[in-house]
């Protein structure tokens, strides 16, 4: 399992025994929020709305930098959510209405035609996707 500080360390953890294997520190984090992953990707993010992507093989050495930083929200993240099969990362925060990004993992960028203005999103308090992304 993969576990972490509020200052931005990270572990991973053998549930079983309640011990941290190894650990390292997120890059630039401060303040970690939201923690998220798949089988190939963790997503980490902050109070200032920095989310980092790794490799989820990279987290298990000491120093490890993001695949990706990304800064398409400005408030504190609360949920970071993958997709089943891991080919999207869905990004939100409940502070600001319309805080929902989605994340193309191939390419590591957000989309950039969504939300649109004409989308009801509101504020945005929880979000899943469906089981094995079928809708």
């Amino acid at each position: 399992a993969v576990v972490s500080t509020q200052s931005g360390h990270y572990g991973r953890g053998d549930m079983r025994t309640w011990k941290i294997i190894n650990e390292f520190q997120d890059d630039g984090a401060l303040h970690v929020t939201s923690i998220g992953h798949s089988s190939r990707h963790v997503a980490v993010g902050s109070d200032s709305g920095v989310v980092n992507i790794y490799n989820k093989d990279d987290i298990y050495k000491t120093s490890s930098k993001p695949l990706r930083v990304l800064m398409n929200l400005t408030t504190e993240v609360d949920r970071t959510v993958f997709n089943s099969t891991g080919e999207l990362l869905a990004i939100s925060s409940k502070e600001l209405k319309h805080s929902l990004r989605l994340i193309n993992l191939h390419s590591l960028q957000c989309v950039p035609n969504w939300p649109t203005s004409n989308t009801p999103l509101a504020h945005v308090s929880d979000m899943h996707f469906s089981p094995n992304s079928g809708y």
